[in-house]
């Protein structure tokens, strides 16, 4: 498991552990499972999908921003963020 924060201006937006997490990075779909190897990328505009443990798939758009991945807990800086498919 990873553990996932979804950052918006406002403040934290939601938080929890996931199996998986998808983003729309500037260079492609980055996907995001336990033991990843650190990393830091912009987002663009999209979907980010979050495999967790209670629920196969919970959707959230984001308007764009930026990912830290560092040992299993995985940053997401968000210009804003509203839910696509319910936690």
């Amino acid at each position: 498991m990873v553990s996932v924060e979804v950052v918006v201006p406002s403040g934290v937006f939601w938080a929890g552990e996931a199996r998986s997490v998808t983003v729309p990075a500037a260079s492609g779909t980055l996907g995001i499972l336990p033991r990843h190897q650190p990393v830091a990328a912009s987002l663009m505009a999209g979907r980010v999908r979050l495999r967790t443990p209670d629920r196969p798939t919970a959707e959230l758009r984001i308007g764009g921003g930026f990912l830290v991945v560092d040992q299993d807990e995985v940053t997401i800086l968000a210009d804003d963020a509203t839910w696509v498919r319910a936690r």
